[in-house]
């Protein structure tokens, strides 16, 4: 993950509680975030970026969730909004909104607006469920969702990248 002069993981709105630092058996490290009062979260490996909220440049004639393109770098990089993607209200981005940008291949970069990035977390992998078909969050389609997190009193949605971005391809 490169950290840039825009990038910032070190403003936490809110910190989950910290577990034992003994951790057993093999975990997966998230990239932790808030949308509404749910946490998310993603594997650290599909992030190449977090940034904070520039100037988006609209796209006319795009779908309600495409909030336009950033510039990052000399590449043009097109911009989601997460809440509108899955079906929340949407709201203006404030001091702790942010950008995250994954990168999907060698040529093809995506980043979505979150509400808050919280933290990355080491989450055992023995804390996650599987979804199962027919079972689904009250704000996510499944499909979406690789698995939930119960983690230190919380519940963490682990969201499945390839198949929210394969429906945007």
């Amino acid at each position: 993950m490169e950290f840039t002069n825009q990038t910032t993981m070190l403003e936490q709105p809110t910190s989950m509680p910290d577990l034992d630092d003994e951790v057993i058996g093999p975990t997966m490290r998230c990239v932790l975030f808030q949308l509404d009062s749910e946490i998310y979260g993603v594997d650290v490996k599909r992030i190449k970026e977090v940034l904070r909220v520039s100037t988006i440049r609209p796209v006319p004639g795009t779908e309600a969730q495409v909030l336009g393109v950033i510039n990052v770098r000399g590449v043009i990089v097109t911009i989601l909004d997460l809440r509108r993607f899955f079906g929340i209200q949407p709201k203006e981005h404030d001091d702790l909104s942010r950008i995250i940008i994954f990168e999907l291949s060698e040529d093809q970069m995506v980043g979505v607006l979150v509400d808050s990035v919280m933290e990355v977390k080491d989450i055992p992998e023995d804390k996650f469920d599987t979804i199962t078909t027919g079972k689904e969050s009250k704000r996510v389609d499944s499909r979406h969702i690789q698995a939930i997190a119960h983690y230190n009193d919380n519940v963490v949605i682990l969201i499945d990248i390839d198949s929210m971005f394969g429906e945007i391809e």
